[in-house]
């Protein structure tokens, strides 16, 4: 049986070949990789708010067991990034100001609201920025709204972007389809990603593999390692 899949996947054809990925060209994107991504952030808000401690921990084991994964992957390709001298940038929710006033909007309706410096805004230590390494910080779901991420990109030369972190179906998708409508090309590390819902982070690796935009973290590990200057 023929499906709406099958028609789309037939339907897309390459009428433009991307340039090939380079030292030069190519930066890692890793996004909120922070503690207000983790299950224990998670269950600290809903135990605060009544529900019970045991059925919390319950509810997101698989969760827990999925982020924990992905992590270890970020780590990955963080190290594979450094290793080759590719780009990393880091990305987080953090608001600019004491009072957090300037978060945005839709995460200030969602008690998203996290001055510099707390506990929620910090790197998890294996994905930890080092010295030198880009930091962006942002107060909305994308990593290119309402920053100077576009800027910093393009006046490094990069065309191609590895995108992984948190959570798949929110910032991960919000950043990567801004990351297409500016031009750049995109990876994501399907393995490297999850969202609270194995469901969501499913459907959406689903969709952007049928574009040939989704990779593992070995596949990925593999291309940083071996890029060469496009000198």
């Amino acid at each position: 049986m023929v499906t709406i899949a099958d028609i789309l996947a037939a339907s897309y054809t390459v009428v433009e070949k991307p340039p090939a990925m380079t030292l030069s060209n190519t930066a890692l994107v890793l996004v909120d990789v922070q503690g207000l991504a983790t299950p224990e952030h998670l269950a600290a808000r809903a135990v605060a708010a009544g529900l019970e401690e045991a059925a919390v921990t319950h509810a997101l084991a698989d969760y827990s067991e999925r982020f924990y994964a992905a992590v270890q992957n970020c780590g990955r390709l963080l190290q594979a990034a450094r290793e080759a001298d590719v780009p990393c940038v880091h990305v987080k929710i953090e608001a600019l100001s004491g009072t957090a006033r300037d978060a945005g909007p839709a995460h200030r309706r969602l008690g998203w609201c996290y001055p510099p410096g707390s506990p929620e805004t910090r790197f998890l230590e294996p994905v930890a920025p080092r010295d030198g390494e880009i930091v962006i910080t942002k107060t909305v779901s994308g990593a290119f709204t309402a920053t100077n991420l576009d800027a910093v990109l393009r006046h490094m030369g990069v065309q191609w972007l590895v995108i992984a972190g948190f959570e798949t179906d929110e910032c991960i998708e919000a950043t990567g389809r801004a990351a297409l409508d500016l031009g750049y090309l995109a990876l994501f590390a399907e393995d490297a990603c999850t969202a609270y819902e194995a469901r969501a982070h499913e459907h959406f690796m689903a969709k952007y593999a049928d574009w040939g935009l989704t990779r593992s973290t070995d596949d990925l590990v593999k291309r940083l390692s071996s890029l060469v200057s496009s000198a």
